[in-house]
C-alpha cells in the first residue's frame, strides 16, 4: 500500500486536533448525519431521517439526537448534504429549526429542501444551492465536490480539506457508466485525489454482500415495459419518491404503451414537480393526468406512480389496498410493482402490503419473484474496490449499512491489504479524533432514538414534533381488540385502558363512545383480509379524531390486535 503523506491547508493552525462524530447512519441504513468538529468549527453532514419498527407503536419517523450540538450552535458554520434521499434530508423539518444554519447542497437536492420547507413552514433562505465544481470555505474546513452516480440526479461525495489531512466523505453512490440522469461517477477526480494523499474514506457499505457490479439504471426501463403489457388493467408502480431516473423511465414507458400517468402521494407529487420544474424529468405534453381524474380514463390506460414502496401503513398505496383511498380503487386487472426493496426496519411492512394486494387478485411484481425491478444505487463490492483503490485512503470507515455490512466490508478491506486497525467500526455517538496521522477512539456522546409523531403523514394532516415529556402530558390509551385470523370479524368487547389521560370511572360514557367508533371501523374492513397493520393504523386514526375533538388532547393510542 502506498505510504501516506498528508497534505493540510495553509494558514490552518495543523496542531489542532479533529473529531468526528456519527449520530446517525452507523450501524443503521437511515438517519445519516456526522458531526466534523475542531475546537472553533463544526460543520454537519446529512440530516436523515429513519423509519419506525414495530417495536415503536405510535411512531411515524425517527431522527437523530443533536443534544450534543445544542451548546455548540454557535460553532456550526453549516450543514452539507450529499444527495436527495429521505434518510440523508429527511430530518431537516425537525433538526434545521434548532441550529438554524446554512444548508448547502447541490441543485436538485435544493429544491426537495425548499419544498420541505414550504411543506412545514419554515423559511428557505439559508438552503444555498451549489454547483459540482464550487468550493466551501466553512472556518478550519475547506470543501470540494464531486459528481457521482445513484438513484437520485445530483449525488456527490465531499473532500474536507482539514488541518489534520484530507478525508473524503462518501454516502450512498454507485458505479454506473450509462446512468438514465447522464451523471456518471467523476472516477478522475476520484483517481486525482488518491495521488495528493487521502487521510480518511467514510464511504457507504450497504451493498458490499452484493458480489460483483450492478446493473445499470436503464435496465428497469424494459421491466417496467414489459409489466406494462402483461397488465390489462391500471399498472402502478411504486419507488422511493426521489428516485427521480426510475420516474423518468416509467414516463417513458407510459408514452410507449398508451398510458396516461398520474402522481399518487404527497411525496411523489411534491419531488416530481421539483424534478419536473428544475428540468430533471422530460414529460411529454398531456400525458400526466390529475389523480383526481383517474376514474375518468379506462383502466388499462393508466399508469400510476403511487407512494408506498416500504409498505408504510398510512401510504396512498397500502390505504388503496385497503380500500381507503379515495381516487384510486384497486380491481383484479390491476398490477403493482414494487421497484424498491425494503430497508432492514421495514421488510415485514412491506410483506404485509404485498399479501393484502395479492388478497385482492392483483399481480403483484417484487424483487422476491421478479429480480430485474430493482436496481441498487448502492456499490457493490466490485464497485467498493474500485473506489477504494482509486482514493488509496491511509483509514477506512463504512458507514450507512448495518454492522454485519461494517464487518463484511473490514474483510474486504483485509483482503486488499488494509490491517483491521486500519478500518474503524464503531458505533453511533462514538467520538474519533484525528490527529498527528493517528486516529483513534477517544471516548462518546450519548445518543438515543427521538421520535416525530402526529396526525399523518404524507397525503394526511400536518405532522409534528412530540417529545418524550409531551407525550407523558397527553397520556396513553391503550386499545385492545380480538379479531377474527380469516374475517377481521370482532370475537369479543373491545378493550380500552388509558393511563394518564381520563380516570377511567368518571369517564366512562367517553370510552364507550370510542368502543363504538372502533367497532365501527372494523366493521367496514370484515372480509377485506387481515392487513394487522392498517388496521392498527386505522384504529389509531379514528380514535385519535374522535378523542381529539371531545377532550382536546392527544394521547398516544397503542392498538394491540389479537388474531383468534
Amino acid at each position: 500500500m502506498k505510504s501516506f503523506k498528508p497534505t493540510f491547508i495553509p494558514q490552518l493552525n495543523q496542531k489542532q486536533p479533529l473529531r468526528i462524530i456519527p449520530l446517525g447512519g452507523v450501524g443503521d441504513v437511515t438517519k445519516n448525519m456526522y458531526v466534523y468538529e475542531t475546537d472553533q468549527d463544526i460543520i454537519i453532514i446529512d440530516c436523515g431521517v429513519g423509519f419506525p419498527d414495530e417495536a415503536m407503536p405510535g411512531v411515524d419517523l425517527v431522527i437523530p439526537d443533536i443534544s450534543y450540538l445544542k451548546d455548540k450552535i454557535n460553532k456550526i458554520r453549516g450543514i452539507i448534504i450529499t444527495h436527495g434521499h429521505e434518510d440523508h434530508t429527511g430530518g431537516l423539518p425537525y433538526i434545521w429549526p434548532e441550529l438554524q444554519v446554512p444548508i448547502y447542497t447541490q441543485r436538485l437536492t435544493a429544491g426537495f429542501i425548499r419544498a420541505k420547507f414550504t411543506e412545514h413552514n419554515l423559511p428557505k433562505d439559508q438552503i444555498k444551492e451549489l454547483k459540482i465544481d464550487q468550493t466551501l470555505d466553512l472556518g478550519s474546513f475547506k470543501l470540494s465536490f464531486y459528481q457521482v452516480s445513484h438513484s437520485v440526479p445530483d449525488s456527490t461525495g465531499i473532500v474536507i480539506r482539514t488541518p489534520q489531512g484530507i478525508i473524503i466523505h462518501q454516502a450512498d453512490f454507485k458505479i454506473d457508466w450509462t446512468p438514465v440522469s447522464g451523471q456518471v461517477t467523476d472516477v478522475g477526480k476520484v483517481a486525482q485525489l488518491g495521488k495528493e494523499g487521502v487521510l480518511l474514506l467514510l464511504i457507504d457499505c450497504l451493498r458490499v454482500d452484493k458480489p460483483g457490479f450492478n446493473k445499470s439504471e436503464k435496465s428497469i426501463e424494459d421491466s417496467f415495459e414489459k409489466a406494462a403489457l402483461e397488465t390489462k388493467g391500471k399498472l402502478l408502480i411504486t419507488m422511493t419518491s426521489s428516485n427521480v431516473s426510475r420516474m423518468q423511465q416509467a414516463i417513458n414507458v407510459a408514452q410507449k404503451t398508451g398510458r396516461k400517468v398520474a402522481i399518487v402521494g404527497r411525496s411523489f407529487e411534491n419531488n416530481f414537480q421539483v424534478a419536473r420544474d428544475l428540468g430533471y424529468l422530460s414529460v411529454p405534453p398531456g400525458i400526466v393526468v390529475a389523480s383526481d381524474a383517474i376514474s375518468s380514463f379506462p383502466a388499462g390506460k393508466l399508469l400510476l406512480l403511487i407512494a408506498g414502496a416500504q409498505g408504510q401503513s398510512d401510504s396512498s398505496l397500502a390505504r388503496a389496498a385497503n380500500g381507503e383511498h379515495k381516487q384510486v380503487k384497486l380491481s383484479s386487472g390491476d398490477s403493482v410493482v414494487f421497484s424498491a426493496d425494503p430497508i432492514p426496519s421495514t421488510e415485514s411492512a412491506q410483506n404485509a402490503l404485498i399479501d393484502a394486494l395479492s388478497r385482492l387478485g392483483l399481480n403483484v411484481y417484487y424483487s422476491a419473484v421478479a429480480s430485474d425491478l430493482h436496481v441498487s444505487g448502492h456499490a457493490a463490492v466490485e464497485e467498493l474496490r474500485l473506489m477504494v483503490n482509486l482514493i488509496k485512503p491511509q483509514f477506512l470507515f463504512p458507514i450507512g449499512g448495518s454492522f454485519r455490512h461494517m464487518e463484511s466490508f473490514s474483510q474486504m478491506a483485509q483482503e486488499m491489504g488494509y490491517d483491521k486497525k486500519q478500518v474503524l467500526n464503531i458505533e453511533n455517538g462514538d467520538v474519533l479524533e484525528v490527529k498527528n496521522e493517528e486516529i483513534k477512539l477517544i471516548t462518546r456522546v450519548e445518543v438515543q432514538n427521538v421520535y416525530v409523531d402526529g396526525l399523518g403523514i404524507g397525503d394526511v394532516g400536518h405532522i409534528v414534533l412530540r417529545d418524550r415529556q409531551k407525550m407523558s402530558e397527553e397520556g396513553i390509551v391503550v386499545v385492545v381488540v380480538s379479531v377474527d385470523i380469516h374475517t377481521g370479524q370482532l370475537v369479543s368487547e373491545v378493550d380500552i385502558i388509558s393511563r394518564g389521560f381520563v380516570f377511567e370511572e368518571m369517564a366512562r360514557d367517553l370510552l364507550e363512545e370510542a368502543k363504538e367508533i372502533i367497532r365501527q371501523a372494523l366493521q367496514k374492513h370484515i372480509h377485506k383480509g387481515t392487513d394487522w397493520r392498517f388496521i392498527r393504523k386505522m384504529i389509531e386514526d379514528s380514535l385519535e379524531k374522535f378523542l381529539y375533538q371531545a377532550t382536546k388532547r392527544r394521547p398516544l393510542i397503542l392498538p394491540v390486535v389479537v388474531e383468534v
